[in-house]
C-alpha cells in the first residue's frame, strides 16, 4: 500500500513539474503599452553640451516604452513649438535673472524634422548643426522640439515636448582645482616689482567657462561662482552679475600657441599675466591692484 502511495505521489510530481514548465512566460509578451517619447522631456528641459562654433553637430533622441523591441520601423515627424518657452519662463523662470530664449533661426539647421526608430532597436536620433560663435556665455538660449505625427503606435501622454538648451563648451572649459599663492608685491627705485612677506595660499574648485572657441573666463581667487551662492542676498541676480563684472578674469588663447592672455572680464584692474595650457593644465600667474596695492596671483588650474 506504502509503496502504491509513492508511485502515485512521484506521478503527480512529474505531471507538476511538465505542467509548470509548459506555462507561458509572461515576459514573452508586451508588458506595456508602446508610446512613443522623447528622451529626457519628462522635466521639459534638457542640457546639451555643445561647443563654440560654426555648424556643431547637435541630436535630440527619440525613443519606444515598452519590453519588447519592436518588430517594424516607426517614422516619427517633430515640429517647433516654441510656446512652451513662455509657458516654461512663466511657470519656473519668474524670478530668474536670465530666462531661457529661442534661438535664431538662422542659427540652427536642421535637415529633416523626421527620424526612424528601425524595428528591433528601441532608439532613434534627429540630428541637427548649430552655428554656436557669438553666442553669449550668460545667456540660456533654446531650441524646441515636439513630436507632431507617429507612423504606428501612440503618441506618449506627457513626454512629447523638449526644451533643449544648449550649454557652450570649449576644449579649455571646464572644472579645474586651483592652487595658487597670492603674494603683495612692493616697488622698488628702479620700477622694478617684487615680491615681499609670505605668499597665502589659494586652494578651490574654479569653473573655467567657455566665452568662445578660444577663450575662458573665471572668478577670482575664492569669489562665489554660482547664482546659487547668492540666493541669501536681496537681489540675488543683480549681485551675481555684479560679481562676474567686478572679480571675473579671462584667459584668452593667442593663436598658433599654447600661451594665453590674461585680462579682466570687466573692472578688475589686471597690471599684466600669461597663461600656458599643457595636458589639461593651466599654469598662469597675473598682477593685480586692489585698492594701491598690487598683488600677484601664481599657480595652477589643474583640469
Amino acid at each position: 500500500m506504502k509503496k502504491n502511495k509513492l508511485c502515485i505521489f512521484f506521478s503527480m510530481l512529474i505531471a507538476i513539474t511538465f505542467s509548470a514548465c509548459e506555462a507561458d512566460d509572461p515576459m514573452a509578451s508586451e508588458q506595456y503599452r508602446k508610446e512613443i517619447y522623447i528622451v529626457g522631456a519628462y522635466n521639459n528641459v534638457l542640457s546639451f553640451d555643445l561647443p563654440y562654433g560654426e555648424n556643431q553637430d547637435a541630436f535630440i533622441s527619440l525613443a519606444v516604452s515598452g519590453t519588447l523591441k519592436i518588430d517594424r520601423d516607426v517614422n516619427i515627424t517633430l515640429k517647433h513649438d516654441d510656446d512652451i518657452i513662455s509657458w516654461y519662463n512663466d511657470k519656473y523662470m519668474l524670478d530668474a535673472p536670465v530666462k531661457y530664449q529661442q534661438l535664431e533661426p538662422g542659427a540652427i539647421h536642421i535637415p529633416s524634422w523626421t527620424t526612424t526608430i528601425k524595428a528591433g532597436d528601441i532608439y532613434a536620433h534627429l540630428p541637427f548643426t548649430v552655428s554656436s560663435t557669438g553666442l553669449h556665455c550668460d545667456s540660456l538660449y533654446a531650441v524646441t522640439f515636439a513630436i507632431e505625427s507617429v507612423s504606428d503606435y501612440m503618441r506618449s501622454g506627457q513626454d512629447t515636448t523638449l526644451i533643449l538648451t544648449l550649454n557652450l563648451t570649449n576644449e579649455f572649459s571646464g572644472v579645474y582645482q586651483m592652487e595658487a599663492a597670492k603674494t603683495t608685491l612692493v616697488e622698488d627705485e628702479e620700477g622694478q616689482w617684487s615680491e615681499i612677506g609670505l605668499p597665502v595660499p589659494v586652494v578651490t574648485l574654479r569653473t573655467l567657462t567657455a566665452i568662445s572657441a578660444d577663450t575662458v573666463r573665471f572668478f577670482h581667487e575664492k569669489e562665489k561662482e554660482t547664482l546659487s551662492e547668492y540666493s541669501n542676498s536681496w537681489n540675488p541676480g543683480e549681485d551675481y552679475f555684479n560679481a562676474i563684472n567686478n572679480f571675473c578674469i579671462q584667459f584668452g588663447k593667442v593663436a598658433g600657441t599654447n600661451t594665453f592672455t590674461v585680462e579682466p572680464w570687466g573692472v578688475m584692474d589686471i597690471i599684466d599675466g600669461e597663461a600656458i595650457f599643457s595636458n589639461n593644465i593651466f599654469t598662469f600667474w597675473y598682477d593685480y591692484m586692489q585698492g594701491t596695492t598690487r598683488y600677484r596671483m601664481k599657480g595652477t588650474f589643474r583640469k
